[in-house]
């Protein structure tokens, strides 16, 4: 595939929702290897993505609490940076 085919399909790639789909585990590890990201970094980072939960309220109910293992914080100021990290490695994904 030519760099040229792989920025035309980015650009016709609806991220609208893409902040929702982050695997935190993907992102943790290109974050160790691509990056040489460890220790308290690393750390820091895996402690604001992990071990989060949501719930849905709807008239004075309350859903079951469900683990999220993907996305960030809606809002998050890291998150437009962790998305970029995320990111990072598509070219060189593509060209393999």
């Amino acid at each position: 595939m030519r760099l040229i085919e792989v920025v035309s399909l980015l650009c016709m790639s609806d991220l609208s929702a893409a902040f929702d789909t982050v695997d935190h585990g993907i992102l943790i590890e290109r974050r160790r290897q691509s990056f040489g990201v460890q220790g308290f970094a690393l750390s820091w980072i895996e402690s604001f993505l992990c071990d989060r939960s949501q719930v849905v309220s709807f008239a004075d109910e309350l859903s079951s609490r469900s683990l999220l293992t993907c996305g960030f914080p809606q809002g998050s100021v890291l998150g437009p940076l962790l998305f970029l990290v995320y990111c990072a490695d598509v070219i060189a994904i593509a060209r393999r």
